[in-house]
């Protein structure tokens, strides 16, 4: 008998043997599976009879006080109702309107680079804005300690350290924001690059657009050409 007719036939005779299990103890329901083992000796081999055993083992004596509690008594049905909300698909593009694959992944890239560079833009803009901010404060801490000496008559050499050390301060907020400028340049340039990298290497959209050869156009004014011609003969 073939593994597959086991499989069948243990599904049709299990149920019975259950039923005649039920109420027993572990020790008996064993003792039973052995005298039903015996019984179909005659009709499967020692092979197909340890895997009835093993099938019965692993699936049911393993479980067996499981399947005294669950069928040897009545259960309580607790029954749970949901009420669930289907929502239909939206309504598709017309397929005229639809883009290849290849021409949508291209412009998603182009339009992610877009965006990147218009992050580095805004940034830029920040960071001036930042400094600008930054350079006020510093002069106006400067010129603070300044007017706290306001009382006397600065000297030379002081108002001198004075507007040195506000043209420094000017000096290094410029210093940093044409650092940081030649940086965006850069990598805006270096977006911009990339782009047109892009646009090079396009997909073709399909199916190509029919356009005239040149040949076929010239040949075309040529025959309008005579036929004019003639029509005015005519006259």
């Amino acid at each position: 008998m073939d593994g597959w007719m086991i499989d069948e036939w243990m599904d049709e005779e299990m149920d019975g043997w259950v039923d005649g299990w039920m109420g027993c103890s572990i020790t008996e329901a064993v003792t039973i599976l052995g005298n039903k083992l015996r019984d179909y000796q005659g009709q499967f081999n020692t092979t197909h009879l340890l895997a009835l055993c093993d099938y019965f083992h692993n699936t049911f004596i393993r479980h067996y006080k499981l399947y005294q509690y669950v069928l040897g008594q009545e259960q309580d049905v607790n029954l749970t109702v949901t009420h669930l909300e289907v929502c239909a698909p939206p309504q598709p593009l017309p397929l005229a309107e639809g883009v290849d694959r290849e021409i949508w992944k291209h412009k998603q890239q182009v339009a992610e680079l877009s965006a990147a560079e218009g992050q580095k833009r805004t940034k830029a803009l920040l960071l001036k804005e930042a400094l600008r901010l930054e350079q006020e404060h510093a002069l106006q801490r400067t010129f603070s300690e300044a007017s706290v000496q306001r009382s006397r008559v600065l000297k030379r050499e002081e108002l001198e350290n004075l507007i040195n050390e506000a043209i420094h301060v000017q000096i290094e907020c410029l210093k940093e924001l044409l650092e940081y400028e030649i940086q965006i340049t850069f990598d805006i340039l270096d977006l911009k690059l990339q782009k047109k990298t892009l646009n090079l290497n396009a997909p073709i959209p399909f199916p190509l657009p029919i356009t005239a050869q040149p040949a076929q156009e010239d040949s075309l004014k040529f025959y309008k050409a005579n036929k004019g011609k003639k029509a005015k003969a005519k006259k």
